[in-house]
């Protein structure tokens, strides 16, 4: 029960992880193309 615990936990850390690092690399594409505007919507 706890080994199924623990990679039940491991699984969504990595996802949150993985969500994260995404959503942060889509950002800095964004901001590149759309220069200035880009950073008004901040």
């Amino acid at each position: 029960m706890a080994i199924a615990l623990l990679i039940w936990g491991a699984t969504i850390a990595f996802s949150l992880i993985c969500g994260t690092i995404l959503c942060y690399k889509v950002e800095k594409s964004k901001v590149k193309r759309w220069g200035y505007s880009g950073k008004l919507f901040k």
